[in-house]
C-alpha cells in the first residue's frame, strides 16, 4: 500500500454514526446488491510465547499495535435457522434444524445488529457460507503505518485461524461448502456500512 485518502488515524478512530446506521441496515435485508461494511478488529495470532523470537527478529524488543480492517461485500440478512432449513429442503432432507437461542442478546434489526442486554453494546452481523458471494478483504495496519509487504508477510503466516465449521449443521447432512457461517464486528470497531457499491468505493480510496 503506498498511499491512501485516510489516514491511519483516522482508519484506527473512525465509527459510524449509529442512527443513521440501524436506519439504513432496515433496507439491506431487501438490497439486491446485499450490503456491505468496513471493520477494524484484533487479529489473534498463533503460539505467540513460542514464537517470540520471530517477533522481535522481525519488529525488534517492542511489539507494535497491530489492527486487522476488513472490507466485506454482498452480506446478506439471512435469518440463521431458516436458511439452515432451506439447505436442507433444497438437498431433500427433513428441515427441521432448530437453531440456539440468542442468549444475551437482543435484535435491533433483525440478522444484521443486535445487542448485548448487560451491556447494551451493538454488534454488526454477517451471515456466510464458504463459497457464497459475501467476501472478506483484510489489510493490516503495524503502529503508525500500514504494514509492508515483509510485514504482511509475515503476519499472513502467524495467523491463528479458528474453525468455522458448523458441527450441529454437518451433524445434519449438510456439505462444509454449504455450512453457514456467521460472524460478528463490535459497532465500535465499525467505520463504514452501505450497499456494497457504496462499499467498494470507500475501500478503493483507503488502498489506492
Amino acid at each position: 500500500m503506498k498511499q491512501s485518502n485516510f489516514s491511519v488515524s483516522e482508519l484506527l478512530t473512525a465509527v459510524v454514526n449509529v442512527f443513521d446506521t440501524i436506519a439504513a441496515c432496515k433496507e439491506f435485508a431487501s438490497c439486491k446488491f446485499g450490503y456491505g461494511f468496513i471493520a477494524r478488529s484484533t487479529p489473534t495470532f498463533r503460539a505467540p510465547k513460542t514464537t517470540a523470537a520471530e517477533w522481535m527478529a522481525e519488529f525488534g524488543e517492542t511489539m507494535p499495535n497491530i489492527v486487522k480492517v476488513t472490507k466485506c461485500t454482498n452480506a446478506r440478512a439471512y435469518d440463521y435457522g431458516k436458511a439452515v432449513n432451506r439447505q436442507l429442503a433444497k438437498q431433500g432432507d427433513e428441515a427441521n434444524f432448530k437453531s440456539e437461542a440468542m442468549n444475551g442478546y437482543e435484535w435491533v434489526v433483525p440478522n444484521i445488529i443486535k445487542r448485548a442486554m448487560k451491556d447494551g453494546n451493538l454488534q454488526l452481523c454477517v451471515t456466510f457460507k464458504e463459497d457464497g458471494k459475501t467476501k472478506f478483504e483484510p489489510f493490516y495496519i503495524v503502529g503508525d503505518h500500514f504494514a509492508t509487504t515483509d510485514e504482511l508477510t509475515f503476519i499472513k503466516s502467524h495467523l491463528y485461524v479458528a474453525p468455522n465449521k458448523s458441527v450441529k449443521q454437518s451433524e445434519s447432512g449438510i456439505a462444509d461448502k454449504d455450512i453457514l457461517m456467521v460472524r460478528n464486528f463490535k459497532f465500535s470497531n465499525v467505520i463504514a456500512v452501505g450497499q456494497t457499491p457504496q462499499i467498494e468505493e470507500i475501500w478503493e480510496g483507503i488502498i489506492k
